[in-house]
């Protein structure tokens, strides 16, 4: 007898030892994630824009969700052209400047500020690739809704202006079929959020700030009406606009708008 073949483990004890061992360090590595230390925090953060919501109102509500202080560069129209726009990478606001390094472009420094900002001890974009890129969709899915805005901005007469915009949103309208895919997206989540299992995140506060943008007054033609026929984006609006650091944010008219422009009715509860 091979007294040593007795000890030689069966092939099929060898893979299910292999398995689990693979399964006990997986779960090891995903209880270390945890405990993982997240990007370095920035010293200082300057966002640069108008003196308005527009595109840097989702990343100024990260920001302020996250806690990280910041200095809130509202430039003057009037001095864009001549004094700002030259030192501009590509000529274009928001710009966020970070230890003295410049971001450029709204998502990109919405991702960016996602990534440090936390609420309820999760980043306002997520780490996992498959909601980050969710995520990523629905942000890209405003671009759409905006490439249909933005020529009307170069229309001259008021009045085809504002009916412009108007028979975008009216029922058949392009705009109205994108908003139609808003709903529904809020509609089929289980938990409120636009991307459910992510939580709260940079996406939410897209829907925020650009739907509330549309129905503000600052585009002439379009009211605060505009998404009474939607329900679950109406829901989504009071969700994010009742979140105690957004409430206190806008409740604070000196830090949300210091230059008291109009249009910022909007963004609080209710309204």
């Amino acid at each position: 007898r091979n007294i040593g073949n007795s000890f030689r483990p069966s092939l099929g004890s060898s893979v299910a030892h292999a398995r689990a061992s693979g399964a006990m360090g997986a779960a090891a590595a995903g209880c270390l994630e945890g405990l993982a230390p997240g990007p370095p925090m920035p010293k200082t953060i300057t966002l640069k824009y108008f003196p308005m919501a527009g595109r840097a109102e989702p990343i100024r509500l990260a920001l302020t969700l996250g806690g990280l202080q910041f200095f809130d560069q509202r430039i003057p129209g009037q001095d864009w052209t001549d004094k700002y726009k030259p030192s501009m990478p590509y000529g274009q606001l928001p710009v966020l400047v970070v230890d003295g390094k410049t971001i450029c472009q709204t998502k990109a420094i919405l991702r960016y500020v996602g990534k440090l900002a936390k609420y309820n001890k999760s980043p306002l974009y997520p780490k996992d690739p498959v909601l980050a890129a969710k995520v990523d969709e629905l942000l890209d899915a405003f671009d759409d809704l905006w490439i249909l805005l933005a020529p009307t901005f170069l229309i001259k007469d008021q009045y085809q202006k504002e009916e412009y915009r108007q028979q975008l949103f009216a029922p058949g309208g392009v705009a109205t079929e994108k908003l139609a895919i808003f709903e529904r997206t809020l509609a089929d989540s289980g938990t409120g959020f636009a991307v459910p299992q992510a939580g709260l995140s940079v996406a939410d506060l897209m829907y925020f700030s650009f739907l509330c943008v549309i129905r503000s007054g600052f585009l002439e033609g379009l009211g605060s009406e505009l998404l009474k026929g939607y329900p679950s984006i109406s829901k989504h609006k009071e969700m994010v606009a009742n979140l105690p650091a957004v409430k206190a944010y806008y409740a604070d008219k000196k830090r949300s708008n210091p230059n008291d422009v109009p249009n910022y009715e909007v963004f609080s509860p209710g309204k």
